[in-house]
C-alpha cells in the first residue's frame, strides 16, 4: 500500500495544502514545533488508528470542535480514498470513497505501523503503554478482533458505572452486575486469547531480528502476564475481587489489567538495558509488528517513525535504515539536518509552520 495524497481540515497547525507522497523513503526534516509529528499523526489517524502520542481529538482539532482529514491510497487492487472526521457532535466517522465506513473496514484498506518515542517507554513504562503495544498488534493481524476489544470495553465500562454506584450507596437493578460480570468474563476471555495468539505470531519475527541484531538482543523473551484465558479464571477472579471492587468502585481483574513482561536472562529487561539498547529493542518489536501484518493483510503496510534518529548513536542509525522494511511508503521525521540521512532516502522534506517547504522538497540523490 502507498499513500499518494493526504488533505486536511482544522487539524493542529498543518496548513490544509495537499501534500502528495512519493514511493519510497520520505524523510520529513525541521526544527521543533513546525508540524512534523503532527503530520504523521494525521497520517496514523486516517488510516483508522488513534494517536500514537495518545492525544483526546479535542486536542487535536485547531478550533477544539472538529477537524477532516482525507487519503488517496494505492492498493494492489486499485485505489481508493478514504476520509476521517471528528466533532464534538458526531464523534468520530469514517468514510470510503463518498459512503459512510466502519473503523475496522478503514483499518483493513490502510494498515500501517508507526513508532514514536512514546514507544520507548514499552520496557519501563505503565502496563497501559504495553496493552495498548498488543491491542494495536492484535488489530493488525486480524482487523475483526477489534469488536471483541469493543465489546469488552463496553462490559468493563458499565460494569465500572455500577461499581462506582455500590461505592456510593446507591442501589441498581437486581442481577444487573451480575449480568454485566458474565459478559466482561466472556469478552475478556476472547481478548486473551487474540492477545496470546498475535503475540506468538509476533514473537517468530521479534526473535528473528534479535537473532540478527546480537546476542544481547537473542536473549530477549516477552511474556503475557495474565492469570488464564478461560472465562471461568475470569469468573473466579472476580468473585473473589468484588468485595474490594465495592470498595473501590472499579473493576480490579480483566484483560484492562494484564502486562507484558519483558526480560533477558530470566530479569527484568528495563533494569539490565542502557538507553540505547532500550531504544532498538522497540524499533526491533515495531519492525517485527509490520512483518506481522504484512504476512496478515496481502499488503505491504505503510512504516511511520517519528523523531527516528533521536538518542541514537550513527551506527545505529545506518543499521535502522538497513533493517527498515521494503514498504511502498514510509515516513521518517527527524530534526536532524536534511544533509544527514538524504542519501538514504528517496526524497527530503522541511516542514515550516505547518506547510511542506517547497525548497525543502528535495531528491535525496539531489542533497547527497
Amino acid at each position: 500500500m502507498q499513500l499518494s495524497e493526504l488533505s486536511n481540515q482544522g487539524f493542529r497547525n498543518l496548513s490544509s495544502d495537499p501534500v502528495s507522497f512519493g514511493a519510497g523513503v520520505t524523510l520529513i526534516t525541521g526544527e521543533n514545533a513546525q508540524g512534523k509529528t503532527n503530520l504523521l499523526e494525521a497520517v496514523a489517524l486516517v488510516c483508522g488508528q488513534r494517536s500514537f502520542r495518545g492525544a483526546a481529538a479535542a486536542s487535536m482539532a485547531r478550533d477544539g470542535q472538529s477537524f477532516s482529514l482525507g487519503a488517496r491510497l494505492e492498493r494492489r487492487a486499485g485505489e481508493e480514498r478514504i476520509a476521517v472526521s471528528w466533532s464534538r457532535q458526531n464523534g468520530r466517522e469514517f468514510l470510503r470513497g463518498d459512503k459512510p465506513a466502519t473503523f475496522r473496514e478503514i483499518s483493513s484498506l490502510s494498515p500501517a505501523v508507526f513508532l514514536a518515542p512514546e514507544h520507548r517507554e514499552l520496557l519501563a513504562g505503565a502496563p497501559a503503554l504495553r496493552r495498548r503495544f498488543l491491542d494495536r498488534l492484535v488489530l493488525g493481524w486480524r482487523p475483526s478482533a477489534g469488536d471483541d476489544l469493543a465489546r469488552y470495553a463496553m462490559a468493563l465500562r458499565e460494569r465500572n458505572v455500577l461499581l462506582a454506584r455500590a461505592r456510593r450507596g446507591q442501589a441498581t437493578a437486581a442481577g444487573e452486575l451480575e449480568a454485566w460480570t458474565e459478559e466482561l468474563c466472556a469478552a475478556g476471555s476472547t481478548v486473551r486469547r487474540h492477545r496470546r495468539d498475535a503475540l506468538a505470531i509476533w514473537e517468530r519475527e521479534f526473535v528473528d531480528l534479535t537473532r540478527q541484531a546480537g546476542p544481547n538482543y537473542a536473549d530477549i523473551r516477552v511474556a503475557y502476564a495474565a492469570e488464564g484465558d478461560a472465562p471461568e479464571a475470569l469468573r473466579q477472579a472476580c468473585q473473589r475481587l468484588l468485595p474490594l471492587e465495592r470498595r473501590r468502585g472499579y473493576s480490579l481483574a480483566g484483560p484492562h489489567r494484564d502486562d507484558l513482561v519483558w526480560t533477558r536472562g530470566g530479569k527484568p529487561l528495563s533494569q539490565q538495558a542502557s538507553s540505547g539498547e532500550a531504544s532498538r529493542t522497540v524499533a526491533l518489536a515495531k519492525l517485527a509488528e509490520w512483518s506481522v501484518v504484512a504476512k496478515a493483510s496481502g499488503e505491504l503496510p505503510l512504516f511511520g517513525a517519528d523523531d527516528f534518529d533521536a538518542g541514537l548513536s550513527e551506527a545505529w542509525v545506518e543499521e535502522l535504515f538497513d533493517a527498515l522494511p521494503r514498504a511502498a511508503s514510509v515516513l521518517l521525521t527527524s530534526s536532524s539536518p536534511p544533509a544527514r540521512w538524504a542519501r538514504r532516502a528517496s526524497a527530503v522534506w522541511e516542514m515550516r509552520e505547518g506547510s511542506v517547504s517547497a525548497r525543502g522538497m528535495l531528491r535525496a540523490v539531489e542533497t547527497g
